[in-house]
């Protein structure tokens, strides 16, 4: 994937990387897929190499995708705090950033250049977190159009130890928490406990550790739980979630998988499945292409959804071709049928 900074109009900076297809594609509706990291990985946790990247499975589906570095890592500015005073979390600054600057900006600058007709987030862990609020507070008028949501790495119940861990780290560190490579492994990976993804990606995982901002891991293990449903509630466009089988921070049961599909009420359609035998980090796993696969098919769903349901932008009107108007904001305003969907898999075998 290609590297790329771009300004934002406060005067910020969004970097990343990109893949814009050049496959011709029939269907009038298509996705733009934009990729948001956990904590400890910037955009290169979605493009390790030519086996662990979704370049691969994107390039393939010729969708366009974009891997962002978020705000506070690498080269992307942190987002602003408007009210220093104000309770607001790490999570709701950054989610309130990404909907309001950053994600306007990406559709500005890269939309027309795509080809596609809607946004789809395919986010990871804390940048799942980030991805629900973003989400849960989009209506429509920002600037860009959202068509679905992607999360993995994160459920409704914490692993009580590796949260302990966490909290310790955050007590004993001023700053920035710098993670060792061999203990994180063994939380993200499985390694070497397990077999589920392929020993030789562990050369990268050193490269792929950078710094975490101490606010987003107090947040996501003591807060987050607490006033989540505030925005997955509201979240009004289609939501597919996986959590791992072998999650080493959040606990797998079918309860849980049920619990998380019956907290967003107000999406059209909500799939909430077990990953068999993988790790906290699928994308970095044996199962990383066929959760890529998954995510695209996902995404150009999501991408038909948005374009075909009532009160839809005319199919003729493309970005920057045409002239725009208020967009009805996504949801099920007007649609008569609505389907909830969960994959549930009993104890002992899929």
């Amino acid at each position: 994937m290609e590297k790329f900074e771009i300004p934002l109009p406060n005067g910020g900076i969004i970097s990343g990387r990109l893949n814009f297809p050049t496959t011709p594609r029939i269907p009038a509706n298509w996705p733009l897929i934009i990729c948001i990291p956990g904590g400890s990985y910037d955009a290169e946790y979605f493009d390790v190499d030519e086996d662990y990247s979704i370049n691969s499975t994107s390039s393939w589906a010729g969708i366009p995708t974009i891997a962002l570095t978020r705000p506070g890592y690498g080269s992307s500015t942190s987002a602003p705090i408007d009210d220093p005073d104000q309770d607001t979390t790490y999570g709701q600054v950054q989610g309130k950033y990404l909907n309001s600057t950053i994600l306007p900006a990406i559709w500005q600058e890269f939309g027309k250049h795509t080809g596609a007709t809607a946004i789809v987030l395919l986010s990871h862990s804390i940048g799942a977190m980030i991805s629900t609020i973003v989400a849960g507070s989009y209506t429509g008028r920002e600037g860009y159009p959202l068509a679905g949501l992607i999360t993995s790495g994160i459920g409704t119940e914490l692993a009580e130890g590796p949260r302990g861990v966490m909290l310790h780290l955050l007590e004993e560190t001023t700053g920035s928490v710098q993670f060792e490579t061999t203990p994180k492994d063994a939380i993200m990976l499985q390694v070497p406990m397990q077999n589920l993804t392929d020993q030789k990606l562990c050369r990268h995982t050193k490269r792929l550790n950078h710094p975490v901002p101490p606010g987003e891991l107090h947040d996501i293990n003591t807060s987050w739980l607490g006033y989540w449903h505030n925005y997955s509630h509201r979240v009004a466009v289609p939501v597919m979630h996986g959590l791992s089988e072998f999650d080493g921070l959040w606990n797998y049961s079918p309860k849980i998988l049920e619990e998380y599909k019956a907290s967003f009420p107000t999406s059209p359609k909500v799939t909430s499945e077990l990953i068999p035998q993988a790790p906290h980090c699928i994308e970095l796993s044996f199962q990383s292409k066929a959760w890529y696969m998954k995510c695209c098919a996902f995404a150009l769903e999501s991408a038909h959804w948005y374009g075909l349901r009532p009160g839809s932008t005319p199919l003729s009107i493309r970005p920057g071709t045409g002239k725009q108007g208020t967009e009805a904001t996504p949801g099920h305003n007007g649609i008569t049928t609505l389907v909830y969907t969960t994959t549930r898999y009993e104890e002992g075998g899929l």
